[in-house]
């Protein structure tokens, strides 16, 4: 931007910049406010995932895993009986046996009494 040379309004103090001092403050607090912003957030942030994952993964009870894995061990280790399964899609019933495992295994081994 040029000055009329005419003019009678010309102050010396009249600069076409801006000082340079106030240019830089004004950019080095504006970096310092962005940083602690994004640190802040992240700091929010990985709190929750932390809380989140600390809730879902650590703080696990395993009375009810437990007991269906019993259950599932003596349902394998019962005598052979006849299980009866209905399918609601196709209206079939279907009659399987289940043996346990110790004795699928020795029928398959040939050890069978």
């Amino acid at each position: 931007m040029s000055h009329d040379n005419y003019n009678v309004n010309d102050h010396l103090d009249d600069h076409e910049d801006p000082d340079g001092w106030a240019t830089w403050a004004i950019g080095l607090g504006s970096s310092v406010l962005v940083i602690a912003a994004v640190v802040i957030s992240a700091g929010i942030y990985y709190r929750s995932m932390m809380t989140e994952a600390e809730t879902k993964h650590i703080n696990i009870t395993f009375e009810q895993r437990d007991m269906i894995n019993a259950a599932q061990h003596a349902v394998l280790e019962e005598s052979a009986h006849w299980v009866q399964d209905h399918d609601e899609d196709s209206g079939e019933t279907t009659h399987r046996l289940v043996i346990p495992v110790q004795d699928a295994m020795d029928m398959i081994a040939g050890d069978t009494k």
